[in-house]
């Protein structure tokens, strides 16, 4: 069907079970999918290794990297299912012409944030996939504990940060220093008297709370690895590595360890 000039294709929904294939990475495609409700996952396949980059909820937009890209270019990663969802689905022309009335500076500013973007996620994709090829090493004995943390660029920084054990109330909030931090995890210095609190044992699981020197939120999830005495009396040396963080978080850190 063809479209007059002041006619554009329609705006569709459509629904997919948990475990369904929205888009194909290495496929031909140009529709935009915004998720109005569930969970999708984004994968992107490093040699046998299958990289989980990402999970999307409602309101955000899955296969917008095509129509900023304004190439026919193949899908750079895989989104699915992760429950049952319902999208709505745009095409392209739906806002081309918005995009072509932007003023050229604003096209400009769009462009380099799309580089960055890409640079971004095959950074990611590539150490997703050294993390994980680490932890089959380490299931195999192969691997020292902390090893794979060390595969990831870390960052020095000197910011403080809450933290509460996973499983315990909300009311209990620790703090301390981190003193570097990676896409792999953190390193950070606590009193010793957080440790009378909860056990700080290797394998505890914590939620963390982060505020970067660009003033980026961070939070997540991480594993603490290691723990030994800091040479300032009365505190700790922390290893974490990180084992679940919302996307945002993911991506303002990238952006904050790009080089």
């Amino acid at each position: 069907m063809s479209h007059g000039k002041d006619s554009l294709p329609p705006i569709i929904r459509l629904q997919y079970r948990s475990g369904d294939l929205i888009i194909k990475e290495g496929d031909y495609g140009i529709s935009i999918y915004k998720i109005l409700r569930g969970r999708v996952g984004i994968y992107s396949q490093s040699g046998d290794t299958e990289v989980k980059l990402a999970t999307l909820g409602p309101g955000q937009v899955v296969g917008e990297m095509t129509f900023l890209g304004r190439a026919k270019e193949r899908r750079s990663a895989s989104a699915r299912a992760l429950e049952d969802v319902e999208v709505e689905v745009w095409h392209p022309e739906r806002l081309a012409r918005e995009y072509e009335e932007m003023p050229p500076i604003l096209k400009y500013i769009a462009n380099q944030a799309l580089k960055r973007l890409v640079r971004m996620n095959k950074l990611l994709t590539k150490l997703s996939a050294r993390k994980e090829a680490a932890k089959r090493e380490a299931g195999r004995g192969r691997v020292e504990p902390g090893e794979s943390q060390r595969q990831f660029y870390r960052k020095e920084i000197d910011r403080p940060f809450e933290y509460r054990p996973l499983d315990g109330p909300s009311h209990v909030t620790l703090t301390g220093q981190v003193k570097d931090i990676s896409l792999g995890g953190l390193g950070a210095v606590v009193s010793s008297r957080n440790t009378k609190i909860f056990p700080h044992e290797r394998g505890e699981e914590v939620r963390l709370h982060l505020v970067l020197p660009d003033g980026k939120e961070i939070e997540g999830r991480a594993k603490i690895v290691s723990i030994r005495r800091d040479k300032t009396p009365g505190r700790v040396f922390l290893g974490l590595n990180f084992t679940d963080m919302t996307y945002e978080s993911k991506k303002r850190l990238g952006f904050f360890l790009m080089p």
